[in-house]
């Protein structure tokens, strides 16, 4: 429960446990894990204590594919109530760039128009600082 007092010059609020358990969220960073597996076995062995409730969020840079609702199936604790997968693709744009492929050939237009985005950024932020 949140407990608030208000004033004309402020607002205090203040957390009261009601209750013994606890919602808890647990960041895993998953950029050195190579497969889903291997995800589930770690998501597997966290310590959750019994009157705990917990969200996991998956950050860093991930090497396979990830389906938050197919993975919440392969896990053993029922303590664990969500996943949320923050993570991003693990990809050198550059190196694919150079490959000789329609792959190579998108990625090399797409860094085109990223330099082009972010050199039009700077400049308009030099703008503003000269200004």
């Amino acid at each position: 429960m949140i407990v608030g007092d208000l004033t004309k010059q402020k607002l205090t609020l203040e957390f009261v446990p009601i209750d013994d358990e606890q919602f808890k969220e647990i960041e895993i960073n998953i950029t050195n894990i190579i497969s889903q597996e291997e995800l589930i076995e770690k998501i597997n062995n966290l310590e959750i204590k019994n009157n705990e409730y917990i969200k996991i969020i998956l950050v860093g840079n991930r090497n396979f594919e990830i389906n938050e609702y197919e993975l919440i199936k392969y896990i053993q604790n029922e303590r664990i109530i969500k996943i949320k997968n923050k993570t991003q693709i693990a990809v050198n744009l550059e190196e694919i760039a150079r490959e000789n492929t329609l792959k190579g050939l998108f990625a090399k237009e797409m860094l085109e128009k990223l330099n082009k985005k972010n050199i039009t950024r700077r400049r308009k932020r030099n703008n503003r600082k000269s200004s």
